[in-house]
């Protein structure tokens, strides 16, 4: 989600007080029952800062069912709440921070997506403050989405397929604070349909324990997030949050079962295209020991070049290269 006003931000949405484990929760997965400790959303965060203190405490490599509550934090009721009723300081409540025990500044943090269940009814909004085309949006408009098994009903003809994601996983920054709905090299308001079941997303981190807080579940988004919002869901996300060894990275990072993709943000598309492009080649040259300008030939041939959001503070770009040329 894109920002309002600075002013309306409200900073932290939490009590730092002592962290605690909530009760453990079944999950199902086919015929196998994992038991996983449950992370409530009403622990939240709307900034990403240093000063950020844990609200919850996992160990190295512990998977955990994590509570999220939608974009609006449940305010767009009825299709009568329009974008201009919700103060921005309301937007991409982020359950969090999560301290990962033994993670050390400098360190890369996997976080590994096992599952993610949608809520039942999704919200969909566009504004003449929202979006790409915001000027030519006559009225704002809200759309409530009734949501089962694997389609969205956005009308009364049309369904739309689920590819549910997570929007918004982030760490501590290296200083400073980011809201929730901006991304950056801390990740953030990625907003990048990848980042989704049996994916993989790797960030730096800049504090001890990488203070992660995720949040911003789309049952489904278009690339670009033209209008500024996907369909929009409260959710349950299952992740396995561990350190990953022998990684150094300077932005995130997206590993699927079958590509790996670099991400970057930057003040413009143009910015963001070359920052991806940039990691994606290093990452090739370092993969297959070739030097800068074979895996820059490399890229251009075999990778594709993506835009993943336009209507963040941010414009974000991503890069993505099959696993079969690595």
């Amino acid at each position: 989600m894109p920002p309002k006003s600075m002013a309306l931000h409200k900073g932290l949405g939490f009590n730092p007080g002592t962290a605690k484990y909530l009760p453990r929760a079944r999950i199902r997965s086919g015929q196998r029952v994992r038991i996983t400790r449950r992370l409530g959303s009403k622990k939240a965060i709307y900034n990403f800062a240093r000063k950020n203190r844990p609200a919850y405490r996992v160990a190295d490599g512990e998977t955990v069912l994590v509570e999220t509550g939608d974009c609006f934090s449940g305010l767009a009721r009825s299709e009568s709440d329009l974008f201009e009723d919700i103060a921005m300081g309301d937007v991409n409540p982020a359950t969090g921070p999560i301290s990962v025990e033994g993670m050390r500044a400098g360190e890369v943090l996997c976080v590994e997506v096992k599952r993610i269940k949608c809520g039942k009814r999704g919200v969909v909004m566009c504004s003449p403050e929202l979006g790409i085309l915001s000027s030519e949006v006559r009225r704002s408009r809200t759309r409530i989405v009734t949501i089962r098994g694997t389609r969205a009903k956005f009308s009364k003809d049309l369904e739309i397929v689920l590819r549910p994601h997570i929007g918004v996983v982030g760490v501590s920054p290296r200083k400073g604070e980011f809201p929730t709905f901006h991304p950056g090299d801390h990740g953030g308001n990625l907003d990048t349909v990848e980042v989704r079941e049996r994916s993989k997303l790797y960030l730096p981190t800049f504090v001890d324990g990488a203070m992660v807080a995720l949040g911003d579940v789309h049952a489904a988004m278009g690339d670009g997030e033209v209008c500024g919002t996907g369909i929009e869901v409260p959710a349950e996300v299952t992740v396995r949050l561990s350190k990953a060894h022998e990684m150094a990275l300077a932005r995130p990072m997206i590993e699927t079962p079958t590509e790996w993709i670099s991400y970057a943000a930057a003040k413009t598309l143009d910015q963001a295209a070359k920052l991806a492009t940039q990691d994606m080649v290093r990452f090739i040259s370092h993969s297959r020991g070739c030097d800068f300008e074979e895996a820059y030939m490399l890229a251009s041939v075999a990778a594709d070049l993506k835009i993943s959001q336009v209507v963040d503070p941010l414009m974000a770009a991503r890069m993505s290269i099959s696993k079969r040329y690595l």
